[in-house]
């Protein structure tokens, strides 16, 4: 038999009976309902208001099942961190087409280098590579061990993935070893912090070419990486934090020769093709260890959109239909949300792209 709990009414608006007689919501729910219920408010409300509401909540905010759960069930955003270090969290429902947003009261020093699955790795000073993760949600903060040969001149050079097989967050970073070559390092957040390096066997890649890197993106236990040639050398490297190994990835053909980039979907990863007036492809990643892609759309702006005639590139995917892009007018980039299907757009108040950092967010429970 289900256990019978009892859930403040404050909470839930109560309802009466044609007598009168006034009944909670929650009155009789069984846990597994009340989780459910509890998995569909904001992470903020639950951290901050829901585990004071009684003893069951608290229980059930709690259980590690529970955090993975809300988790998935949680709309993705994208942080934005002002030159401040301001953060805020903005989304936009593709159902309503409306512009929601988060102010986070998260005021850690420091540049953001990376965000998953809610865990932020920050990079506390300007002057060294001093790291951090936390969660601006929890307000959870934990200082990483100094790589003694880690890589300042770089400033994609590290990054964060939360290994969707085991949960394990990990931090990777590039740095030097005793002879003065590069390498990639790896450290496991929690107890007994230590770096190790990456297997790089698979990547075959020239490892001065790490500092030409100038994106980097998480998705799903995997950090990706491209360098400044692009164009003429087009490849991705990759790096599972599972297997904490590295894989060198080729790039669509058709992008051979022309500007792209990678823009993260949930948890998958995709090249687009960009620029001024271009139909924009866009291929997800189908087999990381195959270097496989396989092309799911094309993206033309209809004549009439003010879009078609300025340089647009892809920053992210909210969902499916939503496409965040930095579109450079006149001597400044504007961000705006673009539909897909109904070929509409919305501008993003943030101001000069350039000076803010943005990252595919969810707001989460996760602890480390």
């Amino acid at each position: 038999m289900a256990q019978r709990r009892i859930l403040k009414p404050s909470i839930v608006a109560n309802s009466e009976t044609n007598d009168g007689d006034e009944l909670s919501s929650f009155d009789s729910l069984p846990n597994d309902v009340v989780a459910k219920i509890l998995k569909s408010l904001p992470a903020q409300f639950l951290h901050n208001s829901g585990r004071f509401v009684c003893k069951t909540w608290a229980e059930i905010l709690s259980l590690p099942c529970f955090k993975k759960s809300h988790l998935l069930h949680s709309q993705c955003g994208f942080l934005i961190q002002d030159g401040n270090g301001q953060c805020k969290v903005q989304s936009i429902d593709a159902r309503d087409w409306e512009l929601k947003e988060t102010q986070l009261n998260f005021n850690f020093p420091g540049k953001i280098r990376g965000s998953s699955d809610g865990v932020l790795l920050i990079n506390k000073s300007a002057s060294v590579m001093d790291l951090y993760v936390a969660n601006p949600v929890t307000m959870q903060v934990l200082k990483l061990p100094t790589l003694p040969s880690i890589c300042k001149l770089c400033s994609h050079c590290n990054n964060i993935a939360r290994a969707s097989s085991t949960g394990e967050i990990k931090v990777v970073s590039l740095g030097r070893d005793s002879n003065g070559l590069y390498n990639w390092y790896v450290l496991t957040v929690g107890k007994g912090m230590s770096w190790r390096k990456i297997n790089m066997a698979y990547a075959k890649c020239d490892p001065e070419s790490y500092l030409s890197y100038v994106q980097s993106l998480s998705a799903d236990g995997v950090i990706y990486w491209t360098n400044s040639s692009w164009i003429n050398d087009p490849f991705v490297l990759a790096i599972d934090v599972h297997e904490e190994i590295a894989y060198r990835l080729k790039v669509p053909i058709e992008c051979h020769g022309q500007y792209w980039t990678l823009v993260q979907i949930g948890k998958e990863i995709c090249c687009m093709n960009c620029g001024k007036d271009v139909e924009m492809k866009v291929w997800k990643l189908k087999d990381l260890h195959r270097s496989e892609w396989v092309k799911v759309k094309s993206i033309r702006f209809s004549i009439e959109s003010p879009l078609r005639k300025k340089i647009s590139v892809p920053l992210l995917w909210l969902d499916s239909d939503v496409l965040v892009i930095s579109v450079y007018v006149q001597v400044s980039n504007v961000v705006v949300a673009y539909h897909v299907k109904k070929d509409e757009y919305k501008v993003i108040k943030i101001g000069d792209v350039a000076r803010h950092a943005i990252f595919l967010h969810t707001n989460s429970l996760i602890q480390f």
